[in-house]
């Protein structure tokens, strides 16, 4: 069984280590280094994990910890790259110094602190993972890109898998050495995840990697759009002109019962007609739009930035400051002072 699994780990690293050369070669940019340190950090893992291996390089033995212990926040890296994640909150931003602490002691770690700070280091890489998959599939909710919504179910799922699985078993033969099976069946786990979400990556990057951004289009530059499609878009620039933006927390299947349109349709109306790829974007685009008007009006001087953003559909100000200045490349406050110092008489309204 030893020698089943050291040949099998040995076989696996040898096609990570074509595959980060082929990544970084072939690879989106933006992904490269996440995925390729990731990648490295499950290397890492695999030679950790076996007696054999960890003896033949035991003159790497701190980096391998290292890698080994920080895989989490390489999880959240690449999740980050694929699919733009919400920051997490500032108090979320001690996990990550205290994972990176706890793994550089733990090659001086002995006796019976060991259990307890190794402990602390799998809650730290809980927390990070499930940080990653919750803003995975918050976003799923909003993304419009039909391909990149199945890509997110898988990884959501590979990886909740893996580390579920490996966690478990962490935490069962904590302490212990663990039986032949569980280290096989890592191996054969952590070689099935990487294949499911990396090989999608290589073979239709630009189908999993759509540019958010992209400028709106026009009806006409799609002829064969259905006459339902027609009224569907109709009904949503009705919706629109009605302000339903404004409405805080207003998701596409709020917007779909609105308008009486099943969700998949409206989706790809917005997506294939519209082309955005993502129902916040488009959403934001009219809210930036009246804020715009309202940061410019002179008789609205006196009006506080975050009653703009309230009154627009923001629910605070942190999330209309970040969309206002994707949008015009500076904060609502530089715009208003840049659009009023024009205006004659302004400081007096400002009185």
């Amino acid at each position: 069984m030893e020698n089943l699994d050291t040949a099998l780990r040995l076989m696996l690293i040898g096609q990570m280590i074509l595959f980060i050369i082929v990544l970084a070669v072939r690879g989106p940019v933006r992904l490269s280094l996440p995925l390729n340190l990731l990648i490295i950090s499950v290397v890492a893992f695999l030679i950790k994990t076996s007696p054999e291996l960890l003896e033949v390089m035991s003159f790497a033995y701190w980096p391998i910890w290292f890698l080994t212990t920080t895989a989490a926040y390489f999880v959240w890296l690449c999740a980050d790259s694929l699919f733009d994640l919400e920051r997490p909150p500032k108090w979320a931003m001690i996990v990550f110094p205290l994972l990176t602490t706890n793994c550089m002691l733990f090659p001086l770690i002995t006796g019976s602190v060991y259990p307890l700070i190794h402990g602390v280091a799998l809650t730290a890489s809980v927390v990070v993972i499930l940080h990653a998959l919750y803003s995975v599939y918050k976003g799923s909710l909003d993304d419009l890109f039909q391909p990149r919504r199945r890509y997110r179910l898988c990884f959501i799922s590979c990886i909740s898998l893996a580390a579920t699985y490996i966690m478990i078993m962490e935490l069962i033969f904590l302490g212990r050495p663990e039986p032949g099976w569980v280290s096989l069946s890592n191996t054969f786990l952590i070689a099935a995840v990487l294949l499911a979400i990396s090989v999608p990556l290589l073979t239709q990057p630009t189908d999993l990697l759509p540019d958010l951004t992209q400028p709106q289009l026009s009806a006409t530059d799609n002829p064969e759009s259905s006459i339902v499609d027609q009224q569907i878009e109709t009904a949503l620039v009705s919706a629109m002109n009605d302000r339903a933006y404004a409405r805080t927390g207003l998701t596409i299947r709020q917007l779909a019962e609105e308008i009486k349109t099943p969700e998949h349709q409206l989706r790809s109306v917005i997506n294939q007609r519209l082309g955005y790829k993502n129902f916040s974007t488009y959403l934001n685009g009219f809210r930036i739009e009246e804020a715009c008007k309202r940061l410019e009006d002179p008789e609205q001087v006196r009006t506080q930035v975050l009653t703009i953003a309230l009154d627009t559909g923001f629910a605070s100000l942190a999330p209309f400051n970040r969309a206002f200045r994707a949008h015009k490349g500076m904060t609502p406050t530089e715009y208003r002072k840049e659009k009023l110092s024009i205006v004659p008489n302004v400081t007096a309204l400002r009185r």
